[in-house]
């Protein structure tokens, strides 16, 4: 994973995954994926997806998701993590399962690579990144939206984030989120998983994760940083970050210091 300053900064991943599977969980930005070679069986969107050479996975944001190789398998992909500005005026809504889109898929390649090299220019990327993403939103999105506000939300999943959220760090019970919401533990449960795509332990590991990021960003030594975000130890943090991010705390550091990054390596 590494950082480059084009458009303001970008996250951007590449790997390869064998033997490992990501829990589930969702990104603030919208999450594009290219397949270089192997294949994925992800879960999103209710089903379980085959994603080989070539394929996009292009999720919206906060949309749940998890999976990985299948067993004996390997995944070889890079990954972009696309804050919602960068459409320009509308915010598009992707709801095509698998892109199989041979222009698309190409000049996001080239961009990601660009970006992992230093002899093309900021100007080069971002040409090659903006004309990418028109032609994505133009061709396999629905009509532009805004940003979906919580308060569409049932009221009762609403309430439950906004105290997860408000303690991530804490230790927080079914019932006390039950209670929260008004409604019984198990409702809240059925609830909640439909509504936001995870349970909630989940959303809340997920939560502890970005606050994790931030503070390991700004500085902070990890193992403060695991106290702090509500995790037991350092240890403990390691595991639940590269499930959800993909990559250990110091591997995450390591890869923002704007250096450029490894080739594909194992995870």
């Amino acid at each position: 994973m590494w950082h480059t300053a084009d458009f303001g900064g970008l996250d951007l991943f590449s790997a390869t995954l064998s033997e490992f599977e990501f829990r589930p969980h969702a990104h603030e930005e919208f999450f594009v994926a290219l397949t270089e070679s192997g294949c994925c069986v992800p879960a999103y969107r209710g089903n379980r997806h085959a994603i080989g050479p070539g394929d996009l996975i292009v999720l919206n944001q906060e949309e749940a998701h998890a999976g990985g190789p299948p067993p004996g398998g390997s995944w070889t992909y890079r990954s972009l993590y696309l804050r919602p500005e960068l459409f320009g005026e509308g915010i598009p809504c992707f709801r095509t399962d698998v892109i199989r889109d041979r222009e698309v898929t190409s000049r996001l390649r080239l961009f990601h690579h660009y970006s992992d090299v230093n002899y093309s220019t900021v100007l080069e990327r971002e040409s090659l990144l903006a004309g990418a993403l028109a032609l994505l939103a133009a061709r396999h999105s629905a009509p532009s939206r805004q940003p979906r506000p919580l308060g569409h939300e049932p009221v009762a999943v609403r309430l439950g984030r906004e105290y997860l959220d408000e303690h991530a760090a804490q230790t927080v019970s079914l019932e006390t989120l039950a209670r929260v919401a008004g409604l019984s533990p198990f409702h809240f449960c059925r609830v909640f998983g439909a509504a936001v795509g995870m349970a909630p332990h989940a959303y809340q590991t997920q939560v502890r994760v970005r606050r994790a990021m931030a503070m390991l960003r700004a500085g902070q030594p990890a193992a403060e940083v695991a106290i702090a975000a509500g995790f037991y130890d350092q240890a403990h943090l390691t595991r639940q970050f590269k499930r959800v991010v993909g990559v250990t705390p110091g591997q995450y550091l390591a890869g923002g210091t704007g250096g450029v990054p490894p080739r594909a390596s194992s995870v």
